[in-house]
């Protein structure tokens, strides 16, 4: 069972954490029985940390460090990793952009010294910098083409409008063919420094040796005068705002998204969050997927998902399905949010939800990358280690009262966003949508205590109507 593992199966992790001399902090975890290690040097800024005539700089910066740098062409750089059957990779997120390594556990110093030599010493030609603008605008302009990607940048314009969290990651084809060498470099300049950069690895690593080898290859300049830099970021926590965006284009799926506030990493209810959306989009048993897909026949790709940030979040419910079968799509997704606002969640849920949550969190242990980004996360956000047993201890404190009191706060019709793409009539289906909400915020919720929203307790009290009908950072 799961609940009974052996302490051991904890255990054999060993974390360390050292600042180098310079500042720059380093976080490990040792898994003895590990081939590999997944190196990972974080910038804690993101797409959101750029500033008004910045948009897309933060993922243009991570693609031009692999451009070359002062000891290695772009070539060299790939080459010098793949001889040793190491992969190199990179991703800009909105809160923070990863320059990450994996290979095995022998090949540590190679892996190390062209990360150090990416963060450290890239020269910004001019000559691949005008190159790599057309590279950036081709994928902007496939990000347009990829609907299902294209909705979440429409989405969160709309539900953070006026904050940096608005922006696209990959800018604009405008914002992008605007760039420069001298943007580049003062962007590169202020956001790469001590005071932003972390260390983190996760494998069969010996944090001496680690440290030692950033001591050696590691040089980022240091922030001058303050340690956070002006940014988008405000002090407050950001609530989404509710919105009904719909927009023709030419497609064969209509795509449905639509948004919850959900709350952020810094709040404790994150975990009844992670419950509530096991039990909504989940998983293949979930209550979305039951009903659109298997009930109804309505669409083939349906989820839900939490999108989490340092001081916001939101619960995504996806859906893609034919012109015609738009409408119902959306009305059977907010009335599953309906059904759970008036008639509870069975305790069955909330135990199979957390049996998922406890099982997918196991096994992410055993993956040195996820172990890695977990790390990191956790240092950034909260400024220490978080190890499994600890993760765990909170899904067990997670009970069928508080997973019902956030979804009530958060499942109001009048604090959703919805947006649609493809081929449909703009102005006809949202009014149709703005009206099912209207309607959905008529119907009060029942008041329904944990208690009577459990099987057996039903059948004692049949009086009492129960309807029975992918992942974030920990």
């Amino acid at each position: 069972m799961l609940r009974s593992l052996p302490r051991a199966a904890f255990d054999r992790f060993k974390y360390r954490k050292s600042t180098l001399s310079q500042g720059v902090r380093v976080v490990t975890e040792n898994h003895p029985t590990a081939l590999g290690v997944s190196i990972g040097i974080f910038v804690d800024k993101g797409t959101r940390d750029e500033r008004a005539d910045e948009a897309g700089l933060a993922h243009f910066v991570e693609h031009m460090v692999f451009k070359g740098t002062k000891s290695r062409t772009a070539f060299e750089i790939s080459k010098d990793l793949e001889e040793v059957g190491a992969d190199l990779n990179a991703y800009t997120s909105r809160e923070s952009t990863c320059f990450v390594a994996h290979g095995l556990a022998e090949t540590l110093d190679r892996q190390v010294e062209v990360l150090c030599d990416l963060i450290s010493a890239p020269v910004f030609d001019a000559d691949d910098l005008a190159k790599e603008r057309d590279v950036v605008v081709q994928e902007i302009s496939a990000s347009e083409d990829q609907l299902e990607d294209c909705i979440y940048d429409r989405f969160l314009s709309r539900a953070f409008q006026g904050h940096s969290l608005a922006l696209p990651i990959l800018g604009t084809a405008d914002s992008i063919r605007g760039m420069t060498r001298e943007r580049v470099l003062k962007f590169f300049r202020r956001q790469y420094v001590v005071d932003n950069m972390l260390v983190a690895a996760a494998g069969r690593v010996n944090h001496e040796e680690l440290c030692e080898l950033l001591e050696k290859f590691l040089h980022p300049a240091r922030a001058a005068g303050q340690r956070r830099l002006p940014a988008g970021t405000t002090p407050v926590s950001i609530v989404p705002q509710a919105f009904v965006q719909v927009q023709r284009r030419r497609a064969e799926q209509v795509h449905l998204l639509m948004g919850a506030p959900s709350p952020s990493f810094q709040e404790p209810q994150r975990f009844e969050a992670m419950f509530l959306n096991a039990i909504l989009g989940g998983g293949l048993t979930s209550r979305l997927y039951q009903e659109i897909r298997e009930n109804r026949g309505l669409a083939y790709s349906v989820y839900s998902h939490l999108y989490t940030f340092s001081d916001a979040g939101l619960c995504l419910m996806y859906a893609a399905t034919e012109p015609k079968k738009a409408p119902e799509a959306f009305e059977v997704a907010l009335g599953e949010m309906t059904k759970i606002r008036q008639s509870g969640i069975h305790r069955e849920e909330v135990e199979m939800a957390r049996t998922q949550l406890r099982a997918s969190t196991l096994l992410s242990a055993d993956d040195t990358d996820s172990r890695m980004q977990s790390l990191a996360a956790n240092e950034m956000i909260f400024g220490r280690y978080r190890p499994v047993r600890e993760v765990l201890k909170e899904f067990e404190r997670v009970k069928l009262d508080g997973v019902m009191a956030l979804a009530e706060k958060a499942l109001q019709p009048d604090r959703v966003g919805v947006a649609m793409l493809g081929p449909i009539p703009e102005k006809p289906m949202r009014d149709f949508v703005a009206q099912e909400l209207g309607r959905a915020a008529r119907v009060s919720p029942s008041v329904v205590s944990s208690s009577k929203t459990s099987r057996g307790t039903r059948k004692k009290k049949s009086t009492q109507k129960t309807t029975r009908r992918k992942t974030t950072r920990r």
